[in-house]
């Protein structure tokens, strides 16, 4: 015992000073990482996670300089058990003590926005001004360059030229620190899809590169109301793009239109005849970027497409799909479903 009075000194008098603003001995420490860094970037507490184990994300991540001393100070106030699971707006410009105010200040103050899968730029956009999160135009200005955001995520790189970020903000549900900067909303959508899609899709060349399957991902999203279909379709679509086809994709045209058809108002030939790079009626291969944003199944639905020689298929007006395997049966298909009037 008398060996650890000590340790056990040594660190009551570090909450002392932690506790009475004496940071004389752990100033450095605990001072802002990066003074010059101002970004806003978004910081997420994940559910279970421990208050020892988001210090070490936070130094990790470079919003903090000491896991150890943050953790302490987080004793002090015993913040351990305020902080919440959700995202949080963070610079390196922060102090700890400021970090943890936000941690902690921010977390009974949280909205909770649900992007569903195949969601476009702009109903994520409606959506989230629904949701008093931030301006539709603010949030689709913010998303149509993704230049800002190579620095952290290095794969945006890859996008071609003129590409938004269309197809790469993931469809989840996310709690949301009110006043979050829309930059950071983005980011909390990229980590995701890095997480969760980008992990699966990085090292794949077959069938397609990472951009091109997720293209072929969102359409496969739009197209197929029914999970089970969703790897039949894709086989579908890469059998097509595979024979230099033209994919006939009503989704691409919808994009291209900005409005979706429903039983009421089929696409009409008028509307596939439109001039655009989206309408895959019109010209072949994908088309130059994602039309929406797609979800796992769709993308692992690319990556491991059904092997069928069906090259066609319509919607039943159910949900399902008819598939043909000739031009002859599509026509007779169309034809007793009424695809196009």
């Amino acid at each position: 015992m008398k060996r650890d009075l000590p340790f056990i000194l040594a660190a009551f008098l570090a909450a002392f000073f932690l506790a009475t603003g004496g940071f004389m001995l752990a100033a450095d420490m605990l001072s802002a990482p990066d003074p010059s860094d101002g970004r806003p970037q978004a910081f997420e507490v994940a559910r279970g996670e421990s208050f020892r184990q988001v210090a070490a994300k936070l130094e990790a991540e470079g919003f903090i300089r000491n896991a150890a001393a943050f953790r302490l100070l987080g004793e002090v106030r015993g913040a351990g058990r305020k902080i919440k699971a959700g995202f949080y707006s963070l610079s390196r410009t922060l102090a700890a003590a400021d970090v943890l105010t936000v941690l902690t200040a921010s977390g009974g103050d949280q909205v909770r926005v649900t992007i569903p899968e195949g969601w476009e730029l702009r109903q994520i956009a409606a959506g989230l001004a629904r949701k008093g999160v931030a301006g539709a135009d603010e949030f689709l200005a913010a998303a149509t360059d993704p230049a800002p955001y190579q620095s952290r995520f290095a794969w945006l790189a890859l996008l071609p030229a003129g590409a938004t970020l269309e197809g790469f903000l993931f469809p989840d549900t996310y709690m949301v620190a009110a006043g979050m900067p829309v930059r950071s909303l983005i980011e909390m959508m990229l980590a995701r899809f890095e997480q969760v899609a980008w992990a699966e899709i990085k090292d794949r060349a077959e069938p397609l590169p990472p951009f091109e399957s997720v293209v072929l991902a969102s359409i496969v999203e739009r197209e197929a109301a029914r999970a089970q279909e969703r790897p039949l379709i894709a086989g579908i679509y890469l059998n097509r793009l595979r024979l230099g086809m033209k994919l006939g994709a009503d989704p691409t045209v919808e994009y291209a239109l900005g409005r979706r058809q429903d039983a009421e108002h089929n696409l009409t030939y008028a509307d596939i005849a439109i001039e655009s790079p989206y309408n895959t009626y019109k010209h072949k291969g994908l088309p130059p970027g994602p039309i929406a944003n797609p979800g796992l199944a769709s993308l692992r639905a690319v990556l491991r497409p059904e092997r069928t020689e069906y090259l066609y298929f319509v919607a039943r007006g159910d949900g399902s799909h008819e598939f043909s395997r000739s031009y002859r049966e599509q026509i007779a298909a169309q034809r007793r479903f009424q695809r196009h009037r």
